[in-house]
C-alpha cells in the first residue's frame, strides 16, 4: 500500500520537526503571555507555523499581540478557553504534534534536503567598532564613520556617531512554487541624521520629472535609499496624487475620500519633526494642517499595514488584494527607530508576497505604525550607490522621489 507508506513517512517526518522545537526535558514551560520575550517564545512561535498558525517561519522571540491572537486562534481550534495565554499544558499540547491544524499549515517534504554545515554566526561584538546604547558610533571608535558589508551573508552595516543602518537580505525556499528573497532594514536616526525626502527637480516642479532611483541617490550621495510612493507618476497621468508635503512644503493635495479610493486608496503616512511617525485616512487632514501639526513628510499610498500597534481593518481582510507582487513598507518601532522592509519579486528566485505577509512581518518586529508605499516594478533599495533588489538598472522603474537615511562620500557620484 503506497499511499499508507507516504502518509506514515509524512507524519513521522512531522513528528520530527516538531520534536526540533521542543525545549530539554529538564525544562519547565514557563507561562507566555503578550509582552515577555526568550528563545521559549520563538520555539512556540515557530512550533505554531508548522501547525499553520504564522505565514512565515521567520519568527523572533516577542510574544507580540498577533502572537496572542494566534495563540487564541489555536486554543479555539483545540477546544480550549480563547485566553491568549499559553500555559504549559498549551505548550506540551503544541509540542506533541497532536494539536488541531489549520487548513494553511505547511506540509513537510517527503524527502529531507541535506544541508550544508552552517558557518559560525555573525558575531557584532567581534565585527563591529564600539557603539553607543542606540547602536551609534561611540566617541572612542577611532573613525567617524564605519561600513561592514558582506554580500554572500547578506549583511550590511553603516554607522556613524548619529546614524545606525543594519540591513540584512532574507530566503525563504520552502515552498518551491513561490521562493521569496527579501531585505529588512533596521535603522536607528536622530535629530542629526534625519529619514529625508529627494524629488526629482525640473525646470517648474519638484518630484514631477523622472529619474533612475539608483542615479537620485548617488547625486544626493545618500546612504540606504528606497522608492516611496512614487506620486510624481500619478501627478503625470492626471490622477489624484493625494496629499504630498515633502521636506515641509506643500507639494500636492488632491486625494480621494476615505474608503472611497481603489488600490493605492491614498492613505497617509506622515512623518513628524520629533522623528515619529502616524497613520492617517485619505482624507483626513488637509496639506497646511499637516503642516501646523509639524509634519516635514507624507507619503500617498496604502493601504495602512499597522496602526496604533494593531494590524489595519484591511489586513483582515481574506479579500483584500490577494495577490503576489515585489513589495515596499516602512514602518515606525518608536520615533527615529524605523524598519524599512522590501521584498523582491517578478523573478525566477523570488514570487513576491502578499500584503498581510508585509503586515505580520512589521507587527513581529514591534512596528506601530505602518504603511504600504509603491511595489511592483518601482520597488527599488539602493544602498551605498548599488541597486539591491533587481539584478541590474536596467530592470528599474524610473520614479519621481526617494527617501533615504545618510550622506556619505563613499557613495559614488555617479
Amino acid at each position: 500500500m503506497p499511499g499508507k507508506k507516504n502518509w506514515i513517512a509524512a507524519g513521522l517526518i512531522a513528528l520530527l520537526l516538531c520534536l526540533c522545537c521542543l525545549p530539554a526535558l529538564s525544562e519547565e514551560y514557563r507561562e507566555l503571555k503578550q509582552g515577555m520575550k526568550g528563545d521559549d517564545v520563538q520555539r512556540l512561535k515557530k512550533a505554531m507555523y508548522w501547525l499553520g498558525y504564522f505565514t512565515t517561519d521567520n519568527l523572533d522571540g516577542n510574544y507580540t499581540k498577533t502572537t496572542a491572537e494566534r495563540v487564541r486562534q489555536l486554543q479555539k481550534n483545540n477546544g480550549l478557553e480563547e485566553t491568549g495565554i499559553a500555559d504549559a499544558a498549551l505548550q506540551e499540547l503544541v509540542f506533541s504534534g497532536s494539536a488541531v491544524k489549520t487548513k494553511s499549515a505547511p506540509k513537510p517534504s517527503a524527502v529531507p534536503t541535506p544541508a550544508p554545515t552552517p558557518e559560525p554566526p555573525f558575531d557584532p561584538e567581534k565585527v563591529l567598532p564600539p557603539r553607543t546604547e542606540e547602536g551609534f558610533l561611540a566617541p572612542e571608535a577611532e573613525k567617524d564613520e564605519f561600513l561592514y558589508a558582506d554580500e554572500e551573508k547578506g549583511i550590511w552595516i553603516y554607522l556613524t556617531p548619529s546614524l545606525a543602518i543594519d540591513l540584512r537580505r532574507y530566503e525563504d525556499k520552502s515552498n518551491k512554487s513561490y521562493p521569496i528573497v527579501w531585505f529588512e532594514a533596521d535603522i536607528q536616526a536622530s535629530p542629526e541624521s534625519p529619514m529625508t525626502a529627494y524629488l526629482t527637480q525640473g525646470k517648474k516642479y519638484q518630484g514631477k520629472a523622472y529619474a533612475s532611483p539608483v542615479n537620485l541617490a548617488r547625486l544626493n550621495r545618500v546612504v540606504l535609499a528606497f522608492a516611496d510612493d512614487n506620486f510624481g507618476d500619478r501627478w503625470n497621468g492626471n490622477s489624484k496624487t493625494g496629499v504630498i508635503v515633502r521636506n515641509g512644503q506643500i507639494i500636492q493635495e488632491k486625494t480621494v475620500a476615505d474608503g472611497k479610493g481603489k488600490f493605492p486608496n491614498l492613505e497617509i503616512l506622515a512623518l513628524f519633526n520629533d522623528g515619529s511617525m502616524k497613520t492617517f485616512a485619505s482624507d483626513a487632514h488637509t496639506a497646511q494642517e499637516y503642516i501646523d501639526m509639524g509634519v516635514v513628510n507624507t507619503y500617498a499610498f496604502g493601504p495602512i499595514l499597522i496602526q496604533n500597534g494593531e494590524l489595519s481593518k484591511y489586513m483582515l481582510l481574506d479579500s483584500y488584494y490577494t495577490y503576489r507582487e515585489p513589495r515596499c513598507a516602512i514602518g515606525m518601532i518608536e520615533p527615529y527607530h524605523y524598519y524599512l522592509l522590501i521584498v523582491k519579486g517578478r523573478s525566477t528566485d523570488s514570487k513576491g508576497v502578499y500584503l498581510t505577509w508585509l503586515a505580520e512581518n512589521m507587527l513581529s518586529h514591534g512596528v506601530v505604525e505602518g504603511m504600504n508605499l509603491d511595489g511592483g516594478g518601482t520597488t527599488a533599495l539602493v544602498f551605498m550607490g548599488q541597486i539591491m533588489n533587481w539584478r541590474s538598472t536596467k530592470e528599474l522603474r524610473h520614479t519621481t522621489s526617494i527617501t533615504g537615511f545618510g550622506v556619505s562620500e563613499l557613495v559614488p557620484e555617479k
